[in-house]
């Protein structure tokens, strides 16, 4: 057993939970039971909903415990105090759980004058907001902090990284830097399409080269140039917005009522879970390809496979894993399989799996923080790992 395969199967276990109770309550239709299911404003609406996100962050919290806290410290000692891990993950449940009822507020709302197809809209409204404000969403769920501005050793890495990917061929791209304490954060891409910023994890660039750090920044500007970012985004959105349509249509399902709200929600976790089998396989054909295309612009292949290294033992450390294992958990491939890209090839859609993930904020997605990479790391929920 190591640090990743258990955290795997926390993963499984958790999703694994969630997924048999929604189907359980979806075929019994117990919460038509016990929810509102007037189409009408009252009091009750509201309490509902908060007393359902509390059940759900209940269920969650032996996970959280585990993935958060005891996993981390097991095999990390003194990773974590426990007093750190109940305020980060107190005030991550806070935000996160604002946003749901706020989410669940706007469909209602939307659902009972509007319909349905209101509804649907207000979704991928929303869920476009949250994409455009996913930064400060992410410093508000993990509590992470931009870096100090006097910080010398980091500016000194970062001039030297610019000028190394400015040499490479790729134009600029506003960068920021966010403190953190989750060795495995890995900052990602943030922003609209056209205002999008790489984001970078300071104490990872302090344990980097800068021609590694280079690579880490080179990669994901071509992940926007090349368009992948934005599909991964585009198939993100497509997937919840159409996942939450179909729900609707279930047995006993609407937006007009928390009741029915709440079948939805059960059937689009149904939805989110079958997104979890199939979209990290576009996630790894764009990280492939992504190193194929930074290999053609002169980077070289021991320094790409040293910095890959260098971050997968800052996650989970875990450079190899079985084929089904990878293809069915993993949308970031290993260290081992990344050895020998291939360069060429389209990357069709960077990060999609887990962008998908961040995005079903818009409706309640209830695995959104249950993966075996987030479970009880409020630093990763919005920002989930990636390549």
């Amino acid at each position: 057993m190591t640090y990743a395969r258990a955290r795997l199967l926390l993963g499984m276990s958790g999703v694994g939970l969630i997924v048999v109770l929604s189907t359980i309550l979806l075929l019994t239709q117990y919460p038509l039971e016990v929810l509102p299911d007037s189409q009408s404003w009252s009091g009750g609406d509201l309490t509902a909903l908060v007393l359902l996100f509390g059940c759900l962050a209940a269920v969650l919290f032996p996970m959280d415990l585990l993935g958060g806290f005891l996993l981390p410290n097991h095999w990390r000692p003194n990773t974590i105090s426990l007093k750190k891990f109940a305020a980060g993950w107190f005030r991550g449940v806070l935000v996160q759980g604002t946003l749901f009822v706020a989410a669940s507020l706007l469909i209602l709302l939307t659902g009972r004058w509007f319909g349905t197809a209101g509804a649907v809209v207000a979704i991928a409204g929303f869920a476009i907001l949250l994409v455009g404000v996913q930064l400060p969403i992410a410093k508000f769920v993990g509590a992470l902090r931009s870096r100090a501005a006097d910080d010398g050793e980091i500016d000194a890495k970062l001039e030297k990284a610019r000028s190394i990917v400015a040499a490479w061929g790729w134009k600029p791209r506003p960068t920021t830097t966010l403190q953190h304490c989750d060795p495995g954060f890995t900052g990602g891409i943030v922003g609209l399409p056209g205002m999008e910023t790489v984001v970078l994890p300071a104490d990872t660039i302090r344990k980097l080269s800068p021609d590694q750090l280079a690579i880490v920044i080179a990669r994901r500007l071509e992940a926007i140039q090349s368009g992948s970012r934005t599909r991964g985004l585009l198939l993100a959105l497509g997937w919840v917005v159409v996942g939450f349509a179909l729900s609707t249509s279930l047995p006993a399902a609407g937006v007009t009522s928390v009741a029915g709200l709440t079948m939805t929600c059960l059937g689009f976790t149904l939805w989110t879970f079958f997104g979890l089998l199939t979209l990290p396989t576009l996630s790894r054909q764009a990280s492939y390809a992504i190193d194929g295309k930074v290999l053609l612009s002169g980077v070289s292949p021991e320094i790409l496979q040293q910095t890959v290294k260098t971050l997968d033992v800052l996650q989970d450390d875990e450079p190899r894993r079985s084929a089904l294992i990878e293809t069915i958990f993993h949308p970031v491939p290993s260290v081992d399989n990344r050895r020998s890209p291939t360069p060429s090839g389209v990357p069709i859609a960077w990060h999609a799996a887990r962008i998908t993930l961040f995005v079903s904020w818009a409706c309640m997605g209830m695995l959104v923080r249950a993966v075996h990479c987030n479970v009880g790391r409020p630093e990763l929920w919005v920002l989930l790992p990636t390549d």
